[in-house]
């Protein structure tokens, strides 16, 4: 008996540094975007991709599936780690409130995000908002710009309106491009982007700009209140995520070697460069943890949701 104990230790011994090892893909990996190319969301995943590939040992390619059929994608793919995917976790809850979606946002598996977007809210110069006080108690409504059924800049206008007490209606166009086309034209008396789509246009005072949709304010737009100048810190979390996702049910295992890869991705040089040029934050994130910080921007959302489905 002691022989026989002898030996299963010794085989033990010899097999732990095996199962140690982290996983491994063995094919090449899908990054399934649900944007159209040329995006933010796009260009993200497509700088990111030679890095993941470096990192982990296999082609990684990228494909944009825009919309819901994108998303889904992602959801009902195997969970083995090769599909992840690009999403904003914080429009597609708000988009489940008012219109029932063939997934559950908060059953992905989220990885982190490459940014919490800070968003800028602006008024058309051709339109009748000519500050951000002149919102306060309007009776007919504010028209507010959204793409993709709802956007999370038109969810900010939701929650603004409610707190200022001003009725919204939207005005629904392609994308983020179109919408910044929407507000230069007057199409829409409001919206909210990133700072870098409305830059040029608040230059030539194509737009006003209102309101940074931060806790603080944006050392880009220093001059600009943010939501903590006007006591709503409380809604910040109600803004875009840059996020990566995969299928629910994604193993231990496999979830922690795509967050290291992704960790040593945002440390290349590489990486930093797009940063540069595209002036985005560097506040990327991934962790196993990562999930719990989206748990209050449901929260709410779904206090809200009288509000939501109202405006929409």
């Amino acid at each position: 008996m002691r022989f026989l104990g002898v030996m299963l230790a010794a085989i033990a011994a010899l097999a732990s540094p095996a199962m140690a090892q982290p996983w491994q893909p063995t094919r090449p990996i899908e990054i399934v975007v649900p944007f159209t190319a040329g995006s933010l969301a796009d260009r993200n995943m497509r700088t990111v991709a030679p890095l993941l590939s470096a990192e982990l040992g296999v082609p990684v390619a990228v494909q944009n599936i825009p919309g819901a059929n994108g998303y889904n994608r992602i959801y009902r793919a195997a969970p083995d780690g090769q599909t992840i995917g690009y999403g904003d976790p914080v429009a597609q809850m708000a988009l489940a409130i008012v219109q029932p979606q063939p997934f559950d946002v908060m059953r992905f598996t989220w990885l982190g995000h490459f940014s919490a977007g800070v968003q800028t809210m602006v008024a058309s110069a051709r339109g009748r908002v000519a500050s951000l006080e002149a919102l306060r108690g309007l009776r007919q409504p504010v028209r507010c710009g959204t793409f993709g059924g709802i956007s999370t800049g038109a969810a900010q206008c939701a929650l603004l309106g409610a707190q200022f007490g001003f009725p919204v209606a939207f005005v629904s166009v392609q994308g983020p491009p179109e919408l910044v086309l929407a507000a230069v034209r007057g199409d829409v008396d409001i919206a909210s982007l990133g700072p870098t789509l409305w830059r040029d246009h608040i230059a030539a005072n194509a737009v006003r700009p209102l309101l940074s949709w931060s806790g603080q304010r944006d050392p880009r737009l220093p001059e600009l209140p943010a939501l903590n100048d006007i006591n709503l810190a409380n809604l910040s979390d109600v803004t875009v995520i840059r996020g990566v996702a995969a299928p629910p049910a994604l193993p231990a295992a496999i979830r922690d070697r795509l967050i290291a890869a992704l960790n040593a991705a945002m440390a290349k040089p590489e990486w930093e460069a797009f940063v540069t040029q595209a002036r985005l934050e560097r506040d990327w994130t991934f962790s196993a943890s990562y999930p719990e910080s989206l748990a209050r921007a449901q929260a709410l959302l779904q206090q809200n949701a009288a509000t939501l489905r109202g405006a929409f």
